[in-house]
């Protein structure tokens, strides 16, 4: 297992491998959740997840069963994995960390909410990136992907 070498590191892995060992480090987690380890307080965003789920409003961009969000916390990378085709073409998003949410903004125009709230786990990791790489799966192995830029709310 690749965490952090010389290829992580200086983005010499083409997309399409580093989405593969993004995929593997998923498979990995989702085994290890067995148990409730969450560490989160009752105060921070109380209620159940399924109230996450959604858009702030208009139509989401993805409805829950169609992605999921990875984030290697070591090299930053972070990853939205789908299954269906993109419903529009994507220019970039945009991270609100007071709402917890990405607006994804298309490139016919349109600013959609991304479909779900950034869970607290990822958020120190989440906000941070710079890039987003969107990757189209299919049973369980990447097809294709996209890099988009992505802002922060009140950042310059």
């Amino acid at each position: 297992m690749i965490l952090a070498g010389n290829y992580a590191s200086s983005g010499l892995i083409p997309l399409s491998e580093r989405a593969v060992l993004a995929s593997l480090f998923m498979a990995e987690n989702e085994t290890d959740n067995d148990t409730d380890n969450s560490g989160g307080s009752d105060s921070d965003d109380a209620g159940s997840i399924k109230d996450d789920w959604g858009g702030s409003g208009g139509k989401p961009f993805f409805t829950p069963d169609d992605f999921d969000l990875y984030v290697n916390k070591i090299t930053g990378e972070t990853y939205i994995f789908h299954g269906p085709d993109l419903p529009h073409d994507v220019e970039r998003l945009e991270y609100d960390p007071d709402a917890y949410r990405v607006n994804v903004i298309t490139k016919d125009g349109l600013n959609l909410d991304l479909g779900v709230k950034i869970q607290w786990l990822i958020r120190p990791y989440f906000s941070k990136a710079k890039n987003v790489f969107i990757v189209k799966t299919k049973d369980g192995e990447s097809i294709d992907g996209i890099e988009v830029p992505m802002s922060v709310k009140g950042k310059e």
